[in-house]
């Protein structure tokens, strides 16, 4: 079967919840199926991994997009998008050359099916002349953007989310019912989408772990230590990080002087940087090629995600690598777990802290969590597992 792909971004380095998933998936049909990739980058340097990419699809092509943050082309596409029927996230990646791209894809190739990979590009389906195409929700996004919003302090940006919350509402219900299957990575984030689509062409495949990579180890356990892993540059993981240290830390370390606690990942937020200069018990490692080792030396893995959706996979990650996690249930959201069983969870900060409390004075308890959160990961979530999802999914399409 051919397969038109469809990407917001390159998905190599397969570094980050949403490279993660878009590569094995990309890696998994490309196993029976030839791949006829698009994709968008914000700069240059992006396109030194396109070679990685062509070792999996017939054909590669990646169009440059304005890089978000404080620049005049991303300044002028957020006050051109003032006027506009569709959200930010969706007219940034609207591009004239991608689509006479497509179009030159879907005449010269006999494609069976064209892959969308995030809500994003869902606008793209309208080139796509009545192929069959499924949309990949990595997220409930406007959701996720209902939380960001709900969290922000500032008057001025909650009022600019609230108004992209509103378009983004009415684009997901709008999009979703143009494609023949939406892909959802849990069965939360299919109740939230079939409630405001009220359609039933939604399918549940989820976010997978390479078990074979992410195992248990002999690594020492080192007593009373904690980690969190993520990139603290967006605004989920940047409030997760300063509600970890404002509300869940102090009582950690009132109880146990000796805790300490490493974090991984890009961008750390200033309240990081600032508490980490006065208290010796907090490491900022910063980007981490491998996290395994660090991760595995850890008592205790922590997530105190407070917004966005969709599956966390830094917390599968954790999980089949035997850790024990205290998560809030955001962070859980999507993995069927069992709280008290294979996973500890506690949104309020005070009960949340008293549950890291908790596993590290009973480190038996620790590594029974541990075991079944393993358990459970090579019984539902491997790559092996959803492989066979996936490819009971496009059977359909082969067949048409």
């Amino acid at each position: 079967m051919n397969i038109l792909f469809l990407s917001t971004e390159n998905p190599y380095p397969p570094v980050g919840g949403h490279h993660i998933r878009t590569y094995n998936v990309l890696k998994i049909l490309a196993q029976k199926h030839k791949i006829y990739f698009v994709g968008f980058a914000q700069t240059k340097a992006e396109l030194i991994y396109i070679e990685n990419l062509r070792e999996l699809c017939e054909t590669v092509d990646i169009f440059l997009i304005p890089k978000t943050g404080f620049n005049l082309q991303f300044l002028s596409q957020v006050s051109k998008n003032l006027f506009s029927r569709l959200p930010l996230t969706a007219q940034r990646f609207l591009v004239v050359d991608a689509k006479e791209k497509i179009k030159e894809l879907l005449s010269r190739n006999r494609i069976n099916l064209v892959h969308i990979d995030m809500l994003a590009l869902a606008e793209y389906v309208e080139c796509t002349n009545n192929i069959p195409a499924t949309l990949t929700n990595h997220n409930v996004e406007f959701l996720r953007l209902y939380r960001w919003m709900k969290m922000e302090g500032s008057l001025l940006k909650k009022t600019y989310l609230f108004y992209q919350y509103l378009k983004l509402k009415s684009f997901e219900k709008k999009m979703c019912p143009l494609f023949e299957h939406c892909i959802v990575v849990s069965e939360d984030d299919r109740q939230h989408l079939q409630g405001l689509c009220d359609i039933d062409n939604f399918i549940i495949i989820p976010n997978g772990v390479d078990i074979c990579y992410f195992k248990p180890s002999s690594e020492k356990v080192r007593k009373n230590h904690l980690v969190w892993v993520g990139g603290m540059a967006g605004p989920y993981n940047s409030d997760a990080v300063d509600f970890f240290l404002d509300r869940v830390w102090p009582v950690v370390r009132d109880e146990i002087p000796e805790v300490t606690i490493d974090f991984i990942g890009k961008k750390p937020t200033q309240k990081l940087q600032k508490k980490a200069s006065v208290d010796h018990n907090i490491k900022i490692l910063g980007f981490i090629d491998d996290v395994r080792p660090l991760v595995q030396s850890a008592s205790v893995f922590v997530a105190p995600i407070r917004s966005g959706s969709g599956t966390k996979i830094k917390v599968l990650n954790a999980m089949a690598q035997a850790k024990a996690v205290v998560a809030t249930t955001v962070a859980a959201e999507g993995i069927e777990v069992v709280d008290g069983e294979d996973i500890l969870l506690a949104d309020d900060p005070t009960e949340f802290a008293r549950k890291i409390i908790y596993l590290l004075r009973n480190r038996e308890l620790a590594m029974t969590i541990g075991q079944k959160a393993r358990s459970l990961i090579e019984n539902k979530y491997s790559w092996e597992v959803i492989a066979e999802k996936i490819f009971d999914t496009y059977q359909v399409y082969q067949r048409n």
